[in-house]
């Protein structure tokens, strides 16, 4: 099976409209149920400093990244965010999300010279968290009640992958 991954446009926004209301990336994300179609179709118009990626399998959207980043901000310009990625529910553990992490991390590396990437995600998410470690992410700190999710406080990890090129040991 190809992933194919290309940047996100707006006539994605029914397919990646419909990834965002399942009831994981609910859970995952700070989403809201409900959310309006013409709120993703907002989304996904482009603007400096995000990135979006679609992966694709046959032609058909099965996940969704972002990568934030600070390019009007001259002391935080080496720096991104992962912002989610999230996989349709029929595609989870076929290795979307990984491909999508992936290309990011590609991007921040071998393109935008990012020599730190940070995200967040809910200390219960043992396999993002893993994912994530994979990739080089090292947990940074824990933020207590964090988000208001499902009629309780849920706690968040702070991750961070730190690459220093060109930095100096002195």
């Amino acid at each position: 099976m190809e992933i194919a991954v290309r940047h996100a446009v707006p006539e994605d926004w029914a397919a990646v409209h419909e990834i965002f209301l399942q009831g994981h990336v609910l859970a995952g994300t700070q989403r809201l149920p409900y959310e309006s179609p013409h709120y993703m179709q907002a989304r996904l118009v482009s603007r400096p400093g995000v990135t979006k990626l679609a992966a694709e399998v046959d032609g058909q959207l099965v996940g969704y990244a972002e990568l934030i980043t600070h390019p009007d901000n001259p002391r935080h310009h080496h720096a991104g965010e992962v912002n989610m990625i999230a996989t349709h529910e029929k595609w989870q553990g076929k290795g979307i999300g990984r491909r999508l992490m992936q290309a990011m991390i590609e991007l921040a590396d071998d393109w935008l010279q990012l020599t730190r990437l940070s995200l967040i995600v809910w200390t219960e998410n043992e396999h993002a968290i893993r994912l994530y470690e994979g990739f080089g992410f090292a947990r940074e700190g824990v933020m207590p009640d964090y988000a208001y999710r499902k009629g309780g406080y849920v706690d968040a990890l702070m991750m961070g992958r730190l690459t220093r090129r060109g930095v100096r040991d002195y």
